[in-house]
């Protein structure tokens, strides 16, 4: 009874502490970093239940023209936008509730390794306030990481148990949620090597039987895995990894050298770095860091399997990060690696206390100060998430020299109407990087400068060189040649971008809009029913529909 009381308190606390800090992100908006692909603009198509086996066959983007295969990831969105459809409050107030999930999880798992409970509380509820995890909480797309903890947690949890008990339904769970955990986020592959370290590492018994068992079952897993994968998105070309082998290799070094830093001194916490440079006081840290485990290797303060068996499990875990042909740092990929993070620490502090007794009560000292400290630390530096004129001004900040981010920013001054700041960012992108995608966004400050015949003229070259995709251009000439008030052209491409994906709202209602300027109203009154259908509560769309009936029987009126 007293250990479940114990129990309770801890989960009290770390939801406490969390939805402290984290809760007044329930009221920020979206970013803008990919939300609008992901939630907003596709929110039709995802919160229609009847889509969901749809996202097993295409990208998380729901495009063939991406790499990332993320179905988990498009399910969990859908089951918010079935609640609340694209209001944030409902994707920020989950995302609050996945991290805490994360963060117990681990702590149930490495509980299950017969490590101190009361230092691994501590470690936790330290790790749940850790400004690091800041963008797990606050950035709604990276709960991809925190679903992939939780699964690959529940599946490490229900492996013990299989070892242990050697039943059935533990061997089919752990692998279950092993598979969950691949569609969440291709990471999950990389542990395949850590579940048989795991073994070796804690002298858990497995016989040849159980081997064979495992294998059985891993292989169809992975080809239901690679075959759905390559129906859905590109494949990787492996190729480019092999020849810029050196071009990763000094990534990873200094990737884990930031992470490693900004774990132990997070006095602040980018949003995204590019380009990192290492400064003086990084590599102090890290050497300081390497020194300190040397030394608690060579005296045995902890079990030396255990402790290669996290440093193996955090670089292990981190390593898919810096397979990129861009390396960029963003914290939340470190809440899978922290799990060897927290394994290190719980086991180090355990043994200090059992060695010296007397360390305990400055080690609570210690720890009662970082968490008040980390607390407050993440409370302010999340307010950087509030909205996406925030963000991108913070995102700047951290790195003026990556070009997406650039134009990202001039987007923002796009809306306001600062069209020259805007010009001068999409220059400066195109500078960094030469990109269609940023050719569009210079074409689409040529058209709110009024230049409508030079954007034109970009616009209609850019359909021509650019591969993939066009529903973007599509969309932006029809735009274009509304204001020009050619409404068949305008029409013309509104259809073209609505063909190409019917389910984004946008596109829609902009089809809607130059059907009803070229007085085909019973189309337009389709398009909008079509809406409703998904939004059945929209006034804008029911004004809309009861507008285009009376135009269309005024219509039908005069050619009687």
């Amino acid at each position: 009874m007293k250990i479940l009381k114990k129990e309770i308190v801890f989960v009290i606390i770390l939801i406490l502490s969390v939805f402290a800090i984290y809760g007044k992100s329930i009221f920020f908006n979206f970013v803008e970093l990919d939300e609008d692909i992901l939630i907003t603009n596709n929110i039709n198509y995802i919160s229609d239940v009847k889509n969901v086996p749809k996202f097993f066959v295409t990208s998380c983007y729901y495009s063939d023209q991406y790499i990332y295969y993320r179905p988990i990831l498009n399910i969990s969105f859908a089951i918010d936008a079935m609640i609340l459809r694209d209001n944030p409050k409902i994707y920020h107030f989950t995302n609050i509730i996945l991290f805490i999930l994360s963060i117990y999880f681990i702590y149930l798992f490495l509980s299950k390794l017969k490590l101190n409970r009361d230092i691994l509380k501590w470690v936790c509820l330290l790790m749940a306030v850790h400004p690091i995890f800041i963008s797990c909480v606050v950035w709604v797309p990276a709960r991809n990481d925190t679903l992939l903890v939780i699964f690959l947690m529940v599946s490490f949890i229900n492996l013990i148990n299989y070892l242990e008990q050697n039943r059935l339904k533990y061997l089919i769970l752990y692998l279950l949620f092993f598979t969950i955990a691949l569609f969440t986020k291709e990471t999950a592959i990389i542990l395949i090597p850590v579940y048989i370290l795991f073994i070796y590492t804690f002298n858990y018994k497995i016989t040849k039987k159980q081997i064979i068992e495992n294998i059985l079952l891993f292989l169809p897993i992975l080809v239901l895995y690679f075959v759905l994968r390559n129906i859905s998105v590109p494949s990787l070309g492996i190729g480019q990894y092999l020849i810029n082998w050196q071009e990763y290799s000094v990534n990873m070094i200094k990737g884990i050298m930031i992470y490693t830093d900004k774990f132990i001194m997070p006095e602040y916490i980018p949003i995204m770095l590019y380009k990192i440079k290492l400064s003086l006081k990084i590599i102090i840290v890290n050497i300081s860091i390497l020194l300190l485990l040397g030394f608690l290797f060579y005296k045995r303060i902890g079990n030396r399997k255990i402790i290669l068996f996290g440093v193996v499990w955090f670089i292990l875990c981190l390593l898919p990060t810096f397979f990129t042909p861009e390396y960029l740092f963003l914290a939340h990929r470190l809440i899978i690696s922290s799990v060897g993070l927290v394994l290190i620490l719980s086991l180090i502090a355990s043994r200090l206390i059992t060695k010296y007794p007397v360390t305990k009560k400055y080690l609570i000292v210690f720890a009662s100060i970082l968490f008040i400290t980390f607390s407050y630390s993440s409370y302010i530096q999340s307010d950087k998430y509030e909205n996406s004129n925030v963000y991108w001004v913070n995102a700047y900040f951290d790195a003026p020299n990556y070009h997406a981010i650039c134009a990202g920013l001039a987007k923002i001054y796009l809306r306001i109407g600062n069209v020259e700041k805007a010009k001068e960012l999409i220059q400066k992108a195109l500078n960094y990087k030469f990109s269609y995608r940023y050719l569009i966004g210079s074409a689409n400050v040529l058209f709110l400068d009024n230049d409508l015949d030079k954007a034109e003229k970009l616009y209609l070259e850019l359909l021509n060189d650019i591969q993939g995709s066009k529903e973007i251009i599509y969309r932006s000439l029809s735009e274009l040649y509304f204001k020009k008030k050619d409404f068949v052209k305008a029409t013309e491409y509104a259809q073209k971008a609505y063909y190409l994906i019917p389910h984004n709202i946008d596109y829609s209602k902009n089809l809607a809009k130059m059907y009803e300027l070229n007085k085909e109203y019973s189309k337009a009154i389709e398009l909008y029913k079509n809406l409703l259908e998904f939004d059945k509560n929209n006034d804008e769309y029911k004004n809309k529909i009861n507008v285009l009936y009376t135009k269309l029987n005024n219509k039908e009126n005069i050619n009687d």
